[in-house]
C-alpha cells in the first residue's frame, strides 16, 4: 500500500523536522543513498515518515561523532540500537539526569519537535521570557539554566546572575544571536557558557552534559564598561509589528501549501531585530564612529520593518493564527 499525501513531507518540512539543512539532506541522499526521495506530480522531492525518522536518527548519531558514511545504509532499527548503546555508555560514565529551566522565544518551540531526543535532560521549567522564568522559579531549583537572548551584553550579567542564584543552578548557558566578543569573554569568565544561536537540541544536550559534573560559582558581577564609553539608546525609526514570541511561533508554523516563507521571514525578522538592538548598544570611539553606528541602526530597523511587512502579508494570505 502506498503512502497517502498526509504521510509525506516536502523538503522544507523535512528540514524543520530533522534540523538538517537542505544541502546536507541532498548530499546524504546523492552520495550515500541514506534515503531516496520520491517525486510528486510537480516533480518536487517528497519524503515518507520513515525517511524523516531515519534522517533524525542519522543527525543524532553524526552529532555524536559517527561518520555518515559508516551508518548511512543501516536500517532505522539498527540506528536506534546504536543510539541506545551510546546513551547507555553515557549513563554508565556518570551522566545523570539534569533538571533544566529554559527561557526564550525559539527554543521552547524546538523542544516540542525533539521530545524523544532529550536523553538525560529534563526541562522542568520552560518560559517565554525572563520575567516569566523568574516567576516560575520561585520555590523550586534546577541544575541548569538556559537563557535565550537576542543580544547578550555586559548589562545583562546582573540579571542573569540573579536568575542563576534564584534557580540554584550550577550550570548556566546563554544562547545569543549577537554579542560583542569582549562581552562573550566576560560571560565565560563568570562561569556562563555562551552559545551562538541558532542551536539544536543535540548541541544543547552535549554542552550541558559536558558541564554536568562541573560546579561553577559565579563571581561578583561587574556591569560597568571599561573606559568612559556610554551605550546610547537610539530611537527606533519604525515600530515593530511582531513580538519575539509571535516570531517564535511563526518560525514553527507549517504553511497550508508547504511553503517555508513564514518560517524564513520570521527568522529574518528576529535576526534583524536582534542586530537592531545590538547596534543600538555599540560603544563608539568618537563622533564619526557614533554616526556610523547610528546609520547601521537606522538601516537595520528599516530592513526589519520591510521584512515584517512582507511577513504580515504572508500571514494574512495564509490565514495563520499567531
Amino acid at each position: 500500500m502506498g503512502e497517502s499525501p498526509q504521510d509525506t513531507y516536502g523538503i522544507g518540512a523535512v528540514v524543520r523536522l530533522t534540523g538538517l539543512s537542505d544541502h546536507t539532506i541532498r548530499v546524504w541522499e546523492r552520495r550515500y543513498s541514506a534515503v531516496v526521495a520520491m517525486r510528486g506530480s510537480s516533480g518536487r522531492r517528497i519524503y515518507t515518515i520513515a525517511d524523516v525518522e531515519k534522517l533524525k536518527l542519522l543527525k543524532l548519531l553524526t552529532d555524536r561523532g559517527l561518520s555518515i558514511g559508516q551508518i548511512a545504509n543501516e536500517t532505522s532499527a539498527a540506528l536506534k540500537k546504536r543510539l541506545a548503546a551510546m546513551n547507555d555508555i553515557s549513563a554508565r560514565a556518570g551522566f545523570e539526569t539534569l533538571s533544566v529551566a529554559l527561557a526564550g522565544d525559539f527554543l521552547p518551540n524546538l523542544l516540542k519537535d525533539y521530545e524523544d531526543s532529550l536523553g538525560t535532560l529534563e526541562f522542568d521549567v520552560v518560559a517565554g521570557s525572563l520575567d516569566q522564568l523568574e516567576t516560575d522559579l520561585h520555590c523550586r531549583s534546577v541544575d541548569a539554566l538556559i537563557l535565550e537572548l537576542p543580544t547578550a551584553t555586559a548589562a545583562d550579567l546582573e540579571r542573569i546572575a540573579a536568575l542563576r542564584e534564584l534557580a540554584g543552578a550550577s550550570i548556566c548557558v546563554v544562547v545569543y544571536t549577537f554579542a560583542r566578543s569582549d562581552d562573550v569573554e566576560r560571560f565565560s569568565a563568570l562561569g556562563i557558557t555562551p552559545l551562538r544561536g541558532p542551536v539544536g537540541i543535540e548541541e544543547l544536550r552535549n554542552a550541558l552534559v559536558k558541564l554536568g559534573d562541573v560546579s561553577r560559582t559565579p563571581k561578583a558581577v561587574e556591569t560597568r564598561q571599561e573606559g568612559n564609553d556610554e551605550w546610547p539608546v537610539r530611537g527606533m525609526p519604525v515600530p515593530r509589528r511582531f513580538t519575539r514570541e509571535q516570531l517564535g511561533r511563526l518560525s514553527h508554523i507549517v504553511s497550508s501549501i508547504d511553503c517555508e516563507c513564514p518560517r524564513h521571514l520570521a527568522q529574518l525578522a528576529a535576526d534583524l531585530t536582534a542586530f537592531e538592538q545590538y547596534s543600538a548598544g555599540c560603544a563608539s570611539r568618537d563622533d564619526e564612529d557614533r554616526a556610523l553606528h547610528e546609520y547601521l541602526h537606522r538601516t537595520t530597523a528599516t530592513a526589519r520593518a520591510e521584512i515584517e511587512e512582507a511577513l504580515e502579508r504572508v500571514v494574512r494570505a495564509e490565514g495563520l493564527d499567531i
